[in-house]
């Protein structure tokens, strides 16, 4: 259990001290950092001594091919071939992609900020010593929190601000609203802030990486980025990183009420 200080009064300014939640309702959290095309990362002897680095952590690797189709010339379609390497934990919860151009951090069974910190410093670091990129182009840092469960969906006005609600606290008579998703884009010193918010229907989901339910659910998706071309430095990614997800968390204190952290494992 833990006791939280007061809710920011605006999404953005001074970041609140972190509350641990149980059950928490934070269902992925994603760190990627985008850099200039490494093309070697399609080969495997390239890409065995960064494995090696890390494999102590990810001792699991799965090879993706990934194929884009973009219209070429003469208006003929072409097909571009990717590749993507996949370190995953045993468990299989926490997981790291090297592609050719970006590298990130996923996990779906988040419990402690500091220890996904320090596994995107630590990965990034291995980037920086093995695949030796250049230039970087975009950092960001991504949560998803989701609410099911008929129960916590009937005080959604309780939990969440009413900015956030919609047409999800909207008196429909007769009908209900079974799926409202919106989108807005924010900025905040420099740094760009995506949310997606609303209700999704059952077997419905964001992102094909998150597994999809099977009842109604009420979501809230925050990316924070940048995308600045930069050269390529694996401590200053991993700081900006750490900010972006403050921003995110303040976003999310200001979003949600005293009843919905009393709900989740806070205490009063």
């Amino acid at each position: 259990m833990a006791t939280w200080t007061k809710a920011p009064e605006a999404p953005f300014g001074a970041i609140p001290e972190r509350i641990p939640l149980n059950p928490d309702p934070l269902v992925r959290v994603v760190a990627q950092v985008r850099f200039a095309p490494v093309l070697l990362v399609r080969e495997q002897s390239f890409v065995a001594p960064f494995q090696d680095a890390i494999r102590g952590s990810y001792p699991l690797v799965e090879k993706e091919m990934q194929q884009q189709v973009a219209p070429g010339a003469g208006g003929a379609l072409q097909v571009a071939e990717s590749v993507l390497w996949r370190f995953w934990d045993a468990e299989r919860n926490w997981q790291v992609t090297l592609a050719e151009n970006f590298v990130s951090l996923a996990c779906g069974d988040y419990s402690d900020r500091a220890d996904f910190l320090f596994r995107l410093a630590e990965a990034l670091g291995a980037v920086g010593d093995y695949v030796r990129p250049v230039l970087t182009s975009r950092v960001g840092v991504r949560y998803t929190d989701r609410l099911s469960g008929s129960k916590k969906l009937e005080r959604l006005p309780e939990f969440v601000r009413s900015e956030l609600l919609g047409l999800a606290s909207a008196e429909l008579g007769r009908g209900e609203a079974v799926g409202q998703l919106t989108q807005a884009e924010f900025s905040t010193d420099r740094v760009n802030l995506r949310g997606r918010w609303g209700l999704l229907p059952p077997g419905e989901t964001l992102d094909m990486s998150i597994e999809a339910i099977e009842s109604p659910s009420w979501v809230l998706d925050l990316d924070a980025y940048t995308e600045v071309t930069s050269p390529f430095d694996s401590r200053s990614c991993a700081a900006e990183a750490e900010r972006y997800a403050g921003i995110v968390y303040g976003f999310f204190r200001w979003a949600v009420s005293d009843e919905f952290l009393a709900a989740h494992g806070a205490e009063l």
